[in-house]
């Protein structure tokens, strides 16, 4: 009897639903910023788009493909811990960086928002890294089975 290890994924259909709902959230966040609105609430509109987003990303991210094999989720797993490895690199290497600089005697005081922020590397990065590194290695997969989606 083979033993198959299974992996939890939402169905097929809900990766199109999540297209939907990630395009609507950036179209939403897009024109918010051409309304007229007080600062509070541009801010929460912006919340919930990013909210949106995240979660139209997570059912795209989270949900099989048409033909999920042991090659597919071969190539989920080396994309999430290589997208996991190049943000972790990049936040020590700018945190050192950063650090040993001291960044507000180099670039002033107004900027160094802008340098924690760029320091702050979250799991939205990693999670984003992850489903470019997914979709384009599972295209060029694809392609080379010559059956492109």
């Amino acid at each position: 009897m083979e033993n198959k290890k299974k992996i939890l994924l939402l169905p097929h259909r809900y990766q199109a639903v999540g297209w939907v709902v990630a395009g609507v959230a950036l179209l939403g966040m897009i024109a918010t910023a051409f309304f007229n609105l007080e600062l509070m609430q541009l801010l929460r509109y912006q919340i919930y788009g990013v909210l949106l987003l995240f979660l139209g990303l997570f059912l795209v991210g989270f949900s099989q493909e048409k033909a999920e094999d042991e090659f597919t989720i071969h190539i989920r797993t080396s994309s999430a811990l290589a997208s996991l490895l190049i943000i972790c690199t990049l936040k020590i290497l700018l945190g050192l960086l950063f650090g040993v600089l001291r960044m507000t005697e180099v670039i002033g005081e107004e900027d160094n928002d802008f340098v924690k922020d760029l320091i702050d590397l979250d799991f939205g990065s990693v999670f984003i890294l992850y489903l470019i590194l997914y979709k384009l290695r599972l295209r060029r997969y694809n392609r080379k089975a010559g059956h492109e989606e």
